[in-house]
């Protein structure tokens, strides 16, 4: 059965800190005035401050539009408030309206150009609209005003590796860190980062001293199974996960990462169970819908897994791999003319999809039509002339027509491809024994057993 198995989510901190910025009153906003505008009182300016610092109050409690509608009266009241122009850039990005946040972070850097973290929360603002191009700059400008503001290495470090350029994303990771040790937002991305290279083992012990600094970090803990597991720590990436989605039973994508963990680990019955949690939370997840089949197969439960598969072809019906699997599903229960259809919509969302046609040889083969199986392969093999799976299928469409010789050859040309194909010898031993060579036959059915000790010789 064709599968990838599991997708893995790769999972990273925050990008950056938007900073809080606090103020002091009595003039703390620096008095800068702009064209047309009148002085604002002492009284007003302490206002302003006193608005500016309540909003931030909202914000860290969550009451974002709320903070919002305070910043703007701060800035009513006096608009060259630089922090409150930041600040509300700030609550305005994690709204996700990152234009206006983008408009608000240039204003506090009109008022002030040396602005380094107004300059770095408007790199994390483009990087959220996915302009890396434009989150480079924007962090690289905030480190040539203040090398050593250790959210703007991360944020860079974060862009890089967006754009695939690991090596300095790492780079930037570590200098964030050796600038503020105790980071967990930039240990988690250079143990992100670490796991993308499959450094298993360097990435837990970034996120263990991560996870020392925020030990209920949601993120974190995921990307700590993730980097056990790849360790080959199974049992402690499952029981990792377990926690997490004790805590977050609401949650269907830690139901699904632990499903892809217990997969890896062998326990398809476990993996299930935590597959249907996630859909039960969310039932539209097609990708979730074909890892659970893919899990109800391995566990030999085959109508519940083409179920599973129709499911979420359902919801994403040009799934050429689902289509594939479904089919490999359906042959194994039988219904070759079905398996037959899922087959060819496999190859026509997928045309080179050579699996597929090999598979599809055998739901022709099945139905009984060996001319058209015989066809689809001598295809495959024009193409690919190196899958030797191909070679081995014509082998037994061609013995299944009594057409000793060429299924002989057939076999052979498989051998060469793949030495070590125990069925291929044996299949090659029966083409000789027909052939009236048994002498050669027995050299076969030898080289089998050797290969695959359940393969015994056939009784004479």
């Amino acid at each position: 059965m064709y599968d990838s198995g599991p997708m893995r989510r790769k999972r990273t901190g925050l990008v950056g800190v938007l900073m809080l910025l606090w103020v002091t009153p009595a003039g703390a906003a620096g008095g800068r005035i702009l064209a047309g505008q009148q002085r604002a009182s002492s009284g007003d300016l302490n206002r302003a401050v006193e608005l500016n610092n309540q909003a931030l109050e909202l914000y860290k409690s969550g009451k974002v539009d709320a903070a919002i509608a305070l910043y703007k009266q701060a800035l009513l009241i006096n608009p060259a408030f630089e922090e409150a122009l930041s600040n509300l850039g700030m609550a305005l990005d994690a709204k996700g309206r990152d234009d206006e946040a983008i408009g608000e972070f240039d204003a506090a850097l009109k008022i002030n150009p040396t602005d380094a973290v107004a300059e770095s929360n408007r790199g994390l603002a483009f990087y959220h609209q996915k302009k890396y191009g434009e989150a480079l700059a924007a962090y690289q400008k905030a480190i040539e005003i203040h090398p050593n503001l250790p959210q703007a290495h991360n944020g860079l470090g974060a862009t890089l590796f967006a754009e695939g350029r690991t090596e300095e994303a790492i780079a930037e990771y570590r200098k964030a860190i050796e600038l503020q040790p105790k980071y967990p937002d930039a240990l988690n991305n250079l143990g992100a980062a670490l796991n993308s290279q499959e450094k298993w083992e360097e990435a837990a012990g970034v996120f263990e001293q991560a996870l020392v600094l925020t030990p209920k970090a949601t993120d974190i803990r995921v990307n700590y199974a993730h980097a056990l597991s790849g360790a080959g720590r199974d049992d402690e990436a499952v029981a990792a996960m377990r926690e997490v989605v004790a805590e977050r039973p609401e949650d269907p994508v830690e139901w699904s990462t632990l499903g892809d963990l217990q997969f890896k680990q062998g326990q398809m019955d476990d993996a299930v169970e935590s597959y249907q949690k996630s859909l039960a939370l969310d039932p539209k997840q097609p990708d979730v819908e074909f890892r659970a089949a893919a899990a109800l197969l391995q566990a030999g439960k085959t109508p519940e897994a083409a179920e599973a598969y129709q499911r979420g072809l359902a919801l994403d019906p040009a799934n050429a791999h689902a289509l594939y699997n479904l089919g490999t599903a359906l042959l194994i229960l039988k219904r070759p003319k079905e398996a037959e259809a899922q087959f060819r919509k496999a190859i026509a969302a997928q045309p080179d999809f050579p699996e597929a046609e090999v598979s599809l040889s055998s739901a022709q083969a099945a139905n009984g039509d060996y001319r058209g199986a015989e066809a689809t392969l001598r295809g495959v093999i024009a193409k690919h002339p190196e899958d030797y799976n191909a070679q081995f299928n014509l082998g037994n469409v061609l013995y299944n027509q009594s057409r000793w010789k060429e299924a002989a050859a057939a076999y052979r040309a498989c051998i060469q491809l793949a030495p070590d194909q125990a069925h291929a010898h044996y299949n090659l031993g029966m083409s000789l024994l027909q052939m009236n060579d048994p002498k050669t036959a027995s050299i076969e059915f030898s080289e089998a057993q050797r290969l695959d000790s359940s393969l015994k010789p056939p009784a004479r």
